[in-house]
């Protein structure tokens, strides 16, 4: 009767640890102070590695100081990446990660009768860590990371003037809920 006790709670055990936090949602927190919500869902689909794709949205209103018309910017981007997972010990979405990036980005912006849009391309790579807290089936997330991308940029309408083409530091910070 023991072994079939400790045969059933093994298994238990088990099948607890191979459904345990394969899905990450995720925020990005210092988006928000900037008038910018980022949405991430991310999902392990083998041991070591883990799809991830974000959308985000802004909107920001302000003055210029040779203006007394309010401007108006408001802006969509998805993002794409792919995570390869190194550790040992730990299964994705754990651990020190690379991860190759590709995104997009629409923005448009209007003050008074002026208009315009920028569109920017982008593509690069981060490494990070993330952390996952918690036992079980669900946890807290904390995913850090830093890398380089190269960003694409074009303008139409009444915006002239802004040209980047070139590579571009990135820094990543997000909060979630693993389960």
């Amino acid at each position: 009767m023991k072994k079939l006790l400790f045969v059933a709670a093994f298994a238990v055990l088990g099948l607890t640890m191979a459904n345990a936090q394969k899905n990450v949602i995720k925020v990005n927190p210092f988006g928000l102070i900037f008038g910018s919500a980022e949405l991430s869902y991310e999902r392990a689909i083998s041991e070591k590695g883990a799809f991830e794709i974000s959308a985000a949205y802004t909107r920001i209103d302000a003055t210029f100081n040779n203006s007394s018309e309010e401007a108006s910017i408001s802006g969509v981007g998805a993002e794409a990446k792919y995570k390869f997972y190194f550790s040992s010990v730990n299964d994705a979405p754990r651990g020190w990660y690379a991860a190759p990036l590709a995104n997009f980005y629409s923005i448009t912006g209007k003050e008074g009768s002026s208009k315009g849009k920028v569109n920017t391309v982008g593509g690069g790579a981060v490494a990070g860590y993330q952390w996952v807290f918690g036992g079980g089936n669900t946890g807290f997330a904390l995913d850090l990371n830093l890398g380089a991308q190269y960003l694409s940029v074009s303008t139409s309408g009444d915006i002239n003037g802004t040209s980047i083409d070139g590579i571009i530091p990135r820094l990543g910070v997000s909060l979630g809920y693993a389960f």
